[in-house]
């Protein structure tokens, strides 16, 4: 097997699909599971209560005389069997597929096998295609795991609760959890299926004993799926969390969902007719035009949408208040508004003396309201929208939430943050971890910002700008508990405006002001600040604290949240749960914040630079990121990197707001395009 840059990138990243549900799959490059979360099927149901059915699968081939294993499992000390070494090669877009040969490999013998997930509904279909030289027979054994989808089973537990397996004509078979009730189904019409239970103990996830979790599980096989596959045959598998009546008609619906994706060139769906060894590009060029970008791009952020929301991120999050306002600006740039709207209006009614929960939890436990920026960025997002809103009825419900979130953070002192005389919020100190940088350690937090935070107090101001745009010419305001006029809005936003100075140290934007003095810490931070429409400060003050994040933030995969300088940099994102909080946001790498560094940017040089020098930057800013999904060497954009030589993703391996930023930079570089 060719050792080259683009196989040893692919065998260690993470490909993800999911459904307009919130289920996914997701697994390795090498199909050799690393977290309990990687799995064929994880299933959404309500609330996103997501439950994990089928972990893998077992693959034998009988060809010639020969028993060749196509799979691999972690353990304690081996992997076993050897499949991952008869890879020829993995693509992970637009789903993952993969071919594999013999060792060494030959046309003789090449099995293609491909995963896709159906767009609203838990299924997910494997496939296998027969392109060697004579048939063969495959036998599978799908591995069931039927929990939840945080947990991980027990050495035991196979032995001593009770299952069920029924059979039923037409290649349909399903295995019951009898002590939860949570059972997976199988339909693949051309096969034979046999009961054979059989349990794989003490399967091992590295990344989780990383982290500090639990990492060694037992998975069972309740049966085998038999399938004698002629040259050039292709069949299929469907797992499901329930009854599937008609698998072909389901096989057809999930194949549709990827008639007009972008495929790369090497890709086995190009080749369909007959797919050979020799049409695979093994060099590390790019597999897809680069036209196409935007497009995969838009594709790859679909995966994070449901029916009226946007998960945060795969495996582990649901759908967070911030991160759902901040990534949702996406949506704009592709034209949808009916989402957007959706979205505005479901946080909308959870508004709560003006806050927005941060959390909702799966299965509706867990919701928290500990923010105070979530219900600042919804109104940010109202004021992108506004101006394209021609029903005055939703204009005016939109209002509604604004007016809700003005009075409150203006004159509701029993908020854990209050408006302080200079027309700045200021956080009450205390345990609550109120701003992105929320990590807590103990239930301390690990960066508490007390204070003035800098970007707090410009969506603030933002937001009573929109505010004073949205109302017209009304004069006063009522809510339940609050009365406030007009006047007492424009008094805020001068206050706020002459008080900005004092965010300004050595010429350059500080992080937070804390007891009336200005905090030396230099953060990204100030970048979202200085990203917002309506700016605080100067140009050159600005200009010195871009070239600042520019010189000690940046880097190819996203900006640091604190400057390497700082005696409390954190070099690497690597340790248990406690050191990951430690150092979540001491230099840790954030893809999303290349967002506001390229909104940035473009604000402050777009007078003084030509269209070719800014789109040349913009491009160079997210090149990195870029290549990557041109080249095939992910399928989404992960969370976070190291804060000191960042490479591999760390963190969660596929998060909206990371998607989010790229969108808005590519949205950006096609505006600067048609500038005059």
């Amino acid at each position: 097997m060719d050792f080259n840059y683009y196989y040893n990138e692919v065998m260690h990243h993470e490909w993800v699909l999911s459904n307009k549900k919130g289920g996914y799959s997701m697994g390795c490059g090498n199909f050799v599971s690393k977290r309990k979360y990687n799995g064929l099927l994880i299933a959404a149901g309500k609330d996103l209560k997501r439950t994990h059915i089928v972990q893998a699968q077992e693959i034998k081939v009988k060809w010639r005389s020969k028993e060749v294993y196509l799979d691999s499992n972690n353990y304690a000390e081996c992997i076993y069997p050897d499949g991952y070494e008869h890879i020829v090669k993995t693509w992970f877009f637009p789903y993952p597929a993969v071919v594999y040969s013999s060792v060494p490999r030959s046309d003789e013998f090449v099995v293609v096998k491909e995963i896709k997930m159906h767009p609203s509904k838990n299924i997910v279909k494997i496939s296998f295609t027969n392109c060697s030289n004579t048939a063969f027979d495959l036998e599978i054994r799908p591995k069931f795991s039927l929990r939840d989808h945080h947990s991980v089973n027990p050495h035991d537990i196979w032995d001593r609760i009770p299952t069920v397996f029924l059979k039923e004509d037409g290649g349909k078979a399903s295995f019951n959890r009898l002590d939860t009730g949570v059972t997976g189904y199988i339909a693949a019409p051309d096969a034979q299926i046999k009961e054979d239970k059989l349990i794989f103990r003490d399967v091992f996830y590295p990344a989780d004993s990383l982290r500090g979790y639990d990492a060694v599980e037992s998975v069972i096989s309740p049966c085998v799926i038999s399938f004698t596959l002629e040259q050039g045959n292709t069949a299929f598998i469907l797992y499901s969390d329930e009854p599937v009546a008609d698998p072909l008609k389901a096989s057809k619906e999930i194949d549709k969902r990827y008639s007009k994706s972008v495929y790369p060139k090497d890709h086995p769906e190009i080749c369909r007719d007959k797919y050979s060894l020799s049409k695979i590009n093994f060099s590390d060029d790019n597999l897809y035009p680069l036209k196409k970008y935007p497009e995969i791009l838009s594709e790859i952020f679909d995966n994070f949408l449901i029916k009226d929301d946007i998960i945060a991120g795969f495996p582990w999050f649901s759908c967070w208040g911030r991160d759902t306002m901040i990534s949702m600006k996406a949506l704009l740039y592709r034209g949808d508004i009916p989402l957007y709207l959706k979205i505005l209006d479901k946080y909308g009614k959870k508004l709560q003396k003006g806050i927005l929960p941060n959390v909702i939890g799966e299965g509706g436990e867990g919701t928290n309201y500990n923010s105070v920026d979530t219900s600042l960025w919804l109104a940010v997002r109202i004021g992108d929208v506004y101006p394209l809103i021609t029903d005055e009825k939703v204009k005016e419900r939109l209002f509604g939430y604004l007016c809700e979130i003005v009075g409150n953070y203006a004159f509701n002192k029993i908020l854990p943050f209050f408006t302080d005389d200079d027309g700045l919020i200021e956080l009450k100190s205390g345990d609550d971890a109120l701003t992105w940088m929320d990590a807590k350690v103990y239930n301390k937090p690990v960066t508490p910002r007390w204070g003035k935070p800098v970007e707090i107090n410009a969506l603030w101001y933002n937001t009573l700008k929109i505010f004073e745009s949205a109302a017209s010419d009304k004069k006063t305001f009522k809510l339940k508990y609050i009365k406030f006029s007009m006047k007492d809005i424009k008094g805020l936003i001068a206050k706020i405006k002459k008080s900005a100075s004092g965010f300004i140290i050595d010429g350059h934007i500080s992080d937070r002001i804390e007891n009336g003095s200005a905090i030396d810490e230099f953060r990204p931070n100030v970048l979202i600040a200085m990203s917002l429409p309506y700016k605080l400060w100067p140009g050159s003050e600005m200009q010195k604290s871009f070239k600042i994040a520019t010189e000690e933030l940046l880097t190819p995969y996203g900006i640091r949240t604190l400057t390497p300088r700082n005696s409390s940099f954190k070099k690497k994102f690597i340790g248990n749960h406690t050191q990951l909080d430690m150092a979540y946001h001491q230099g840790t790498v954030w893809a999303w914040l290349l967002g506001p560094y390229v909104e940035t940017f473009v604000a402050l040089n777009r007078k003084n630079m030509k269209k070719a020098e800014l789109r040349n930057n913009i491009d160079l800013f997210i090149d990195r990121l870029k290549q990557g999904i041109l080249k095939g060497h992910i399928s989404s954009v992960a969370e976070v990197w190291d804060g000191d030589n960042p490479h591999f993703p760390k963190g969660c391996p596929a998060q909206a707001w990371s998607v989010a930023a790229l969108l808005t930079a590519e949205h950006i570089f096609d505006k600067v395009g048609a500038l005059k």
